[in-house]
């Protein structure tokens, strides 16, 4: 109920039964949208810009600070986990929030999206799944992909790149969108969007170019659902 409060969302019904397997939740979400105001995940074009919301791999480090801690409770039932200063990794694991506002933003910037994923099964694994849907390639430079402090330092701490996780921890459920060149100077003024990159020609590779200016292939390391 929080939830369909805060993004305006009525809830209409539901079903209820009963289950030997534990809790289970199925939702159909019905909505509408004018019809020059449909984006899809297919309508990228070469230099478009590719354009994120906050920030990545969060998600996955809390899930693995809270996969190490219950290991050392499984070990010793006495021991207390301490998630001080680990608040927001955790929170983005257990409490997810979709950016809504940001629809907004680009609506009053007057930016229609070309296309746009949400960023789930991984920030690599969406981007290619738009550059296929779109016909296209992409470039992406490392050192634009946004990546909390709090994540940076809890990806140390395990021995994994922060950049690593961002691209392929998945669950961060951000907004990848891709945008026409000509709105650059109004994508850069909404707060929390990042330009990372840019659509390429079809038949061009996807591409990470690195801090050192080397270029690597981009790899979908993260869930290849449909």
């Amino acid at each position: 109920m929080m939830a369909c409060k805060r993004y305006e969302v009525d809830l209409a019904g539901g079903d209820m039964t009963s289950s030997v397997t534990g809790l289970t939740i199925g939702m159909t979400a019905v909505g509408t949208v004018g019809k020059d105001s449909i984006v899809k995940r297919s309508g990228a074009r070469p230099n478009d810009l590719i354009c994120v919301t906050g920030d990545f791999g969060a998600s996955y480090m809390g899930l693995q600070l809270l996969e190490r801690e219950r290991k050392l409770f499984d070990k010793d039932s006495s021991f207390q986990p301490d998630l001080s200063g680990k608040e927001y990794i955790v929170g983005r694991q257990l409490k997810p929030e979709f950016p809504a506002k940001i629809i907004d933003s680009l609506r009053d910037e007057g930016i229609l999206p070309t296309a746009m994923i949400d960023v789930s099964d991984g920030l690599a694994s969406d981007l290619i799944h738009v550059c296929r849907l779109s016909g296209t390639g992409c470039r992406i430079w490392y050192d634009r992909i946004p990546v909390d402090t709090e994540t940076a330092m809890m990806a140390e701490e395990f021995g994994i790149d922060p950049v690593t996780a961002a691209l392929n921890g998945g669950e961060d459920y951000e907004l990848l969108f891709t945008a026409d060149l000509a709105d650059m100077e109004k994508v850069r003024n909404i707060p929390g969007v990042k330009v990372i990159g840019h659509m390429t020609a079809p038949g061009e590779a996807y591409v990470l170019v690195n801090e050192a200016g080397t270029e690597a292939e981009l790899k979908a390391q993260g869930w290849e659902g449909n």
